[in-house]
């Protein structure tokens, strides 16, 4: 009889500790292949102080644009048809955020001379656009080939956290950025 209450005992500790192995076990031996987050994250640092003139002239430091949530594309003044989608991926991204849009910025940096199409930029009411005073200062920008390639997301601190290339699909910025704005309690 003593040996059975025994083995009865070890049984319910063996099936008491087969999830807790069981979970070991996953947790040791499989990855999933994707994250939740649509975009590339970012080891999180903070770009350094810089100071930008806008399309009148007019400067300004990178603290004016800190409390808020940034979406920033590098792009040159003549602004391409792939230039012009990220325009578009911008304002629609922000414009889905609904009650939260006004916790959103977008920014597009100009790299290299000359001045943006006026209808461009009419087109896009609300995007702020400048011109680093040091160029070299875009290379703050991590990237796999040409900054003109990505959407960079910053936080409401300074700190860049994701990078999404040429070919995302606008639903993925949407889903990362409402997920974001939804557990954050700055911007």
């Amino acid at each position: 009889m003593a040996s059975n209450g025994k083995r009865t005992i070890w049984l319910m500790a063996a099936i008491s500790l087969l999830p807790l192995l069981a979970a070991i076990m996953v947790y040791q031996f499989w990855r999933p292949q994707s994250g939740m987050n649509h975009g590339e994250l970012l080891e999180t640092r903070p770009l350094p102080p810089a100071v930008f003139s806008d399309l009148t002239g007019n400067t300004f430091t990178s603290d004016k644009l800190l409390g808020k949530w940034l979406l920033v594309t590098i792009q040159s003044p003549a602004c391409d048809e792939k230039c012009q989608r990220k325009l578009y991926y911008l304002r629609q991204v922000r414009i889905t955020q609904g009650e939260n849009m006004g916790r959103i910025e977008r920014l597009w940096l100009l790299r290299g001379e000359g001045l943006p199409d006026p209808q461009l930029v009419a087109a896009y009411p609300g995007l702020r656009i400048a011109r680093p005073k040091n160029p070299a200062w875009l290379a703050e920008f991590p990237t796999k080939g040409d900054p003109l390639e990505h959407i960079y997301l910053i936080d409401p601190m300074g700190n860049l956290v994701l990078r999404y290339d040429d070919d995302v699909n606008p639903k993925g910025m949407v889903s990362d950025l409402t997920r974001l704005l939804k557990i954050s309690r700055v911007g």
